[in-house]
């Protein structure tokens, strides 16, 4: 802090208080003053327009509290300082010759976690931690040999689609491991490769920010065994109303959706030092949420599937004790239950009749909220942006450029952005949109596509609720990759304007600790 101190009497020609201070340089506020720590280069982006800022809005009235001292944060700088590898990659697919599960999404540092394999030849494990690392984007955290060929049934339970599998290991997670989002790389003799995916959690989350990974969503679309919930990939075109938390992901070579958009946000937050904790639909759908001290939750990826749980978790912290970002669209769509498996193992079965609920879901009648069907409409009638300021509206024809519509907005500062201005191909794959009817939602940008031959806005917007929590959202699948474009080089290209906007968002989110 003393040399921040010292920049600014040169800078302006005499000493600040703490509060005088932050209005000069009021996005580094809680990096500075409410969290564990700014690093250079985070803070060094914003010397620039320190002198000048533009005045923000007045505050609303925001819960604070205070985070207790002896829980510990993850030093983001000094992980991504150890030596990464990008031995994580894959370039051989083993297909279904080799591939795997977890017994659980998430799990705490010196807990176990249960791993199931099926492999036609012997084969290793090696387990990575994911982040920047310099470029790598991952670090090596163990390898454990000498496996024997374990081939399991293949053929799925015929009502939930699990994989009823023999467990391979029961693997202690050393107490030392940070929280991430990791992957166990299996190798087979031949070199084949597949992932196992799981995300290390602490027992009460700390941080500034919460990063989720929508686990829910990667079963949803996941068509192992013949089933998802989606009659596009599932066998005869009819979608299950069941799927098992028990078998592999059929995506990204069993990685689930974790490399479609998250991967690409977790990535630039680790590079650019943000303080992050991470966890999973499952750990949020637990109310982890509630013992956690973040001071903002973001939405990394395409998070469709929400149970009732996590609506109502989320729904009550972001009110007032914590912010949102949304990097994604099309979020919290579909609801979920979760009921236990044929063993009686809770919440391994994610249930959801969606389009025909109404009719086929038996609470449809006995318990009308439980109904899973779209929050949206009857008889939930929960509409996404009471949480979020906007909500799915569809998927464009073509991928189109973000249009800036309020160029003067203090979250525009350091970008030179002017009304009109044009950012090519952000806006695609599924876009939220902006109801009007909600106070102190501010439209940042309205970008013009075509939804089913009509045309329509998509928007970004920044919201200061009335009840004190604030919310920034993108309204677009894309956007993570111009913060950094690994494995989707051919759609977008590292944008410095939008990592300038993202960074002024969530540091304008983190700021509420003070």
């Amino acid at each position: 802090m003393e040399w921040l101190r010292r920049w600014t009497d040169e800078k302006f020609g005499k000493e600040y208080s703490r509060r005088q201070l932050l209005k000069k340089i009021p996005h580094a506020t809680a990096m500075l003053l409410g969290s564990t720590f700014l690093s250079r280069e985070l803070f060094s982006r914003y010397m620039a327009d320190a002198a000048s800022p533009k005045e923000k809005e007045p505050r609303k009235t925001q819960e604070v509290f205070q985070r207790p001292a002896h829980l510990e944060t993850l030093d983001v700088v000094a992980e991504n300082r150890k030596p990464g590898s990008e031995r994580w990659k894959i370039t051989n697919p083993a297909g279904n010759r080799l591939q795997g599960y977890a017994s659980a999404e998430s799990v705490v540092p010196g807990e176990s976690i249960t791993f199931y394999v099926h492999s036609e030849t012997p084969f290793q494990m090696e387990i990575y931690r994911m982040g920047w690392y310099g470029g790598k984007g991952g670090r090596h955290m163990t390898t454990l040999n000498g496996f024997q060929a374990s081939p399991q049934n293949l053929e799925p339970d015929p009502e939930t689609y699990a994989a009823d599998w023999t467990p391979t290991l029961e693997f202690r997670v050393p107490s030392d491991w940070p929280t991430g989002c990791y992957l166990v790389k299996l190798v087979d003799q031949d070199g084949r490769e597949a992932y196992i995916f799981f995300v290390v959690r602490q027992q009460v989350p700390a941080g500034d920010l919460a990063v989720l990974l929508s686990t829910n969503t990667y079963q949803a679309y996941n068509n192992w065994g013949g089933k998802s919930l989606y009659g596009y990939n599932s066998t005869r075109g009819v979608q299950a109303h069941q799927v098992s938390l028990n078998r592999p992901y059929r995506s990204y070579y069993g990685s689930g959706l974790f490399f479609q958009f998250e991967y690409n946000l977790i990535r630039w937050l680790e590079m650019e030092g943000y303080s992050v904790t991470y966890l999973t639909d499952m750990d949020l759908h637990h109310r982890l949420l509630e013992t956690s001290y973040v001071y903002a939750l973001i939405i990394a990826g395409h998070s469709e599937y929400w149970s009732m749980d996590m609506r109502k978790s989320v729904e009550h912290l972001t009110a007032s004790r914590m912010n949102l970002a949304v990097f994604s669209a099309n979020c919290a769509y579909w609801q979920i239950r979760l009921e236990p498996d044929k063993y009686g193992r809770a919440d391994r079965v994610m249930v959801s009749y969606k389009q025909f609920a109404v009719e086929k879901d038996p609470l449809a009648k006995i318990d009308p909220l439980k109904t899973t069907g779209l929050f949206r409409q009857a008889p939930v009638n929960m509409p996404e942006d009471r949480m979020f300021g906007i909500m799915y509206s569809g998927i464009p024809d073509a991928p189109a450029p973000l249009v800036i519509t309020r160029a003067d907005h203090w979250l525009f500062e350091g970008t030179g952005l002017k009304n009109g201005d044009r950012i090519p191909g952000v806006v695609g794959g599924e876009v939220d949109s902006y109801g009007g009817q909600l106070p102190g939602v501010e439209v940042l940008a309205a970008s013009p596509v075509m939804l089913y031959g009509k045309k329509k806005d998509a928007h970004v917007i920044w919201w200061k609720k009335p009840t004190g929590g604030k919310v920034f959202a993108v309204g677009t699948f894309y956007w993570n990759w111009f913060l950094d474009p690994i494995h989707h080089t051919q759609q977008a290209k590292e944008n410095e304007t939008i990592r300038r906007i993202t960074s002024n968002a969530l540091l304008a989110l983190i700021d509420r600790a003070l």
